[in-house]
């Protein structure tokens, strides 16, 4: 029987960097995990960070129904994005609770959070061929509300040849739509400064982090690549 995961892409993955979703297809398939992908819209983080509460409903409670339906025969929901991913395990329901909002919540992981849980198993295919790289990885504010803070060092750490060099976990200062506004850039800078100073001072090759508006923020401060945790991994698969 083949074992299913739900996955829930989020807009980042889905309009803006689609390697991403890519791949975790095949980082699942390399693992004998088939991915189904349900009907989706924005998970109504930003819109409720705009105060638009009524479109943040409509949107949230869409993607419960068809999130907990296409994982109704016990499959467990993955995201690739940190604000998607808080949204529907803690944020959500206590504005929009409903049963399938609860069902949704109880099933959800973090890509990075349930492959090291797949590796603790004795699961993970650790057949990983080596990246020589030294790397910075930048923690994101909505996976470290959610205390999932070590998970992708030590899901990094087993790809051979790659360093982690540094770990942050100061916010970047993009705060997802806040440093994109006008008004908010001056400060949106001001925040960034010390991370951007701690990217450059570690001398790195890479910038790894989850978040699509703190790949915006590094990469815009540093002039150097960020890339999703799940891209390095599918990488270090090819060819192995």
């Amino acid at each position: 029987m083949v074992e299913r995961i739900v996955y829930y892409a989020g807009c980042f993955a889905n309009y803006y960097d689609p390697q991403i979703g890519k791949a975790l297809i095949e980082v699942m398939r390399q693992n004998g995990i088939e991915a189904l992908i349900p009907e989706q819209k924005c998970c109504g983080m930003p819109m409720m960070a705009n105060g638009n509460v009524k479109g943040a409903a409509k949107n949230f409670n869409y993607n419960v129904k068809l999130l907990s339906r296409a994982a109704s025969p016990g499959y467990d929901i993955i995201t690739t994005c940190p604000s998607g991913n808080l949204m529907f395990r803690k944020e959500g329901l206590a504005f929009f609770d409903s049963e399938e909002a609860r069902f949704v919540s109880g099933h959800i992981y973090d890509a990075g959070e349930y492959l090291l849980r797949l590796h603790h198993q004795g699961r993970l295919d650790t057949n990983f061929r080596e990246i020589p790289l030294k790397v910075f990885y930048h923690n994101p504010c909505h996976l470290k509300v959610q205390n999932i803070t070590k998970e992708p060092v030590a899901l990094l750490k087993l790809i051979p040849g790659l360093v982690v060099s540094k770990v942050n976990t100061n916010c970047c200062g993009m705060g997802g739509s806040y440093g994109m506004k006008a008004v908010n850039y001056d400060l949106s800078v001001q925040i960034a400064q010390k991370v951007w100073e701690d990217v450059k001072a570690a001398e790195v090759d890479r910038i790894v982090t989850e978040c699509g508006g703190c790949k915006l923020q590094l990469e815009a401060g540093t002039g150097i690549n960020a890339v999703h945790p799940i891209v390095l991994l599918n990488e270090a698969y090819r060819s192995s």
